[in-house]
């Protein structure tokens, strides 16, 4: 019984040390767009695209968009933050 216990946590952690990581602070390395863009969909120069919502009040921010397929990109890559700006 204690095989499978240790096979169960060592799949854990497997899955745990697999899941990407954000740091605070993730969203700096890959600026938003400036204030004066004003599309729906940005596309960062590392390929990652990313659709714009802002509440009243409140600076834009730009959320991964994982199947960018309407608008001509390629799935979202594991290295992209999943949120800029905001």
């Amino acid at each position: 019984m204690s095989t499978l216990i240790l096979g169960a946590s060592l799949a854990a952690c497997a899955i745990t040390l697999a899941a990407p990581v954000y740091a605070a602070g993730a969203a700096l390395k890959h600026p938003a767009p400036s204030d004066s863009y004003k599309s729906q969909w940005y596309t960062a120069p590392n390929g990652c695209s990313y659709s714009r919502a802002q509440a009243p009040g409140y600076p834009p921010s730009w959320h991964l968009i994982l199947n960018p397929h309407h608008i001509g990109q390629p799935p979202a890559k594991k290295s992209c933050p999943p949120v800029l700006g905001g």
